[in-house]
């Protein structure tokens, strides 16, 4: 690893040997030393990145720890190096440059609402901080690297409470995350008897009324696989149920069009972990950002 510093944050430059790019890590990035903690910061450049030219749109993806590499619980990762390779060889994208964001609390910044998460503790509420945190990191990045800015090319993806979060801070920051990857997410976070009514609706209303002309585009999946844990039969079966409402929601009540600026995608075949979203990633990234032929 060799390390170097960029607009005043230490970073280390490594190659991984993969086609697709090579890696800058901040292993404690500090935006604004008032008000954020160090945070590692993964940015994966593609390998012909060039500081001038047309530049590139920027991928932000919650859960870092297990954007490149399995970490933590979970044994498996999105292995995104390798769905860009295959991408870029089929010329199927346009090369991007991916932001993969390590949580700090994940519990307390995934969520919209504080809820049980363990007998007698109670964690969440953070998400709204953690969006405005996300679009501190995007001027960071914007500032550093050679970026398309718009919103229109940034977007923000995630799954489960990453998941979430993603869609949370796509509605409510817009104006930068012009689209958003929600992958088998959280909705039922907080308590659901009907979706229209759940806070997580009430805190989002204004940001997807058509009149906003910055609401996004919105990806939305979900998996099948009820088999092989606990986690696909209680997880992925609430993703797969709460997932179909959201999308009936934002197109009976906010006037999403499927096709348009609404996508939905039913893995027939996929489960709660890191294998399946590895697989519905590259799908997403061909609806979003197709290279043009």
């Amino acid at each position: 690893m060799n390390p170097f510093y960029l607009n005043g944050q230490l970073a280390w430059y490594h190659d991984e040997g993969d086609d697709s790019g090579y890696f800058h890590t901040y292993d404690a990035l500090v935006i604004e030393h008032d008000r954020d903690m160090p945070r590692k910061i993964h940015v994966f450049l593609p390998r012909n990145y060039s500081a001038d030219g047309y530049g590139y749109p920027v991928v932000y993806m919650n859960d870092g720890n297990t954007t490149f590499w399995p970490d933590g619980l979970s044994p498996y990762s999105w292995e995104v190096p390798k769905t860009l390779s295959k991408l870029y060889q089929k010329q199927e994208i346009q090369p991007i440059i991916v932001v993969a964001i390590h949580p700090l609390n994940r519990s307390h910044e995934y969520l919209h609402v504080k809820e049980f998460s363990a007998p007698f503790k109670r964690e969440g509420g953070g998400l709204f901080d953690y969006g405005s945190y996300l679009v501190r990191l995007k001027n960071f990045i914007d500032c550093s690297y050679n970026t398309l800015k718009s919103n229109h090319h940034t977007a923000i993806v995630g799954s489960s409470h990453g998941g979430l979060a993603a869609f949370h801070t796509g509605c409510v920051y817009g104006e930068y995350f012009g689209k958003v990857g929600a992958l088998s997410p959280s909705f039922w976070a907080g308590g659901v008897l009907q979706l229209q009514q759940t806070s997580l609706i009430s805190q989002l209303d204004r940001f997807l009324e058509p009149s906003n002309h910055n609401r996004p585009q919105i990806w939305i999946d979900w998996g099948c696989q009820r088999l092989n844990g606990f986690h696909n039969l209680l997880f992925e079966s609430q993703a797969a149920c709460l997932g179909k409402s959201m999308v009936n929601l934002l197109q009976q009540k906010y006037n999403y069009v499927l096709g348009k600026d609404l996508f939905k995608y039913e893995d027939l075949i996929g489960g709660h972990d890191e294998r399946a979203w590895a697989y519905r990633f590259g799908l997403l990234l061909k609806q979003y950002y197709k290279l043009d032929n």
